[in-house]
């Protein structure tokens, strides 16, 4: 990620950091396993692996790196909350995805093919996964 744009992103999250500080503790789940009707057991289970892992990845940064990497989690907290507080149709949300589809490919055409590689290299490894995590953007 450039520097200049972390570090604006990190001076906005302290301010923001400041203003929610019981965000930080606020534990949910991903917004994925909203529709499968866990149960109690299973939600403590799913929980108990985001804690560990929290922790776990925490335990492998500086301070820091904790700081920033607590911050960020905040912020996509809020971003996600903010997107549901737009309470879009399906249908406006499938038009977003198609307009940001057709950005990306207008932004692949502008790109050479060594540029487009790249990129893949350099967040390739972000979005290998499959299913719903599973994102080609260039």
């Amino acid at each position: 990620m450039n520097i200049k744009r972390f570090s604006l992103l990190a001076g906005i999250a302290a301010i923001t950091l400041t203003s929610f500080p019981m965000a930080v503790n606020a534990q949910e789940l991903p917004p994925f396993l909203s529709n499968l009707n866990i149960t109690d057991q299973q939600k403590d289970q799913f929980e108990d692996i985001i804690n560990n892992t929290d922790s776990k990845i925490e335990d492998i940064l500086t301070p820091q790196q904790k700081r920033q990497y607590r911050t960020i989690k905040v912020l996509r907290r809020q971003l996600r909350e903010a997107r549901e507080g737009l309470n879009l149709s399906q249908d406006q949300l499938n038009q977003m995805q198609n307009i940001n589809r057709s950005a990306r490919l207008e932004m692949r055409g502008i790109l050479t093919d060594e540029q487009r590689q790249q990129i893949r290299q350099e967040i390739g490894g972000a979005f290998r996964g499959k299913g719903p995590f599973r994102r080609r953007f260039f």
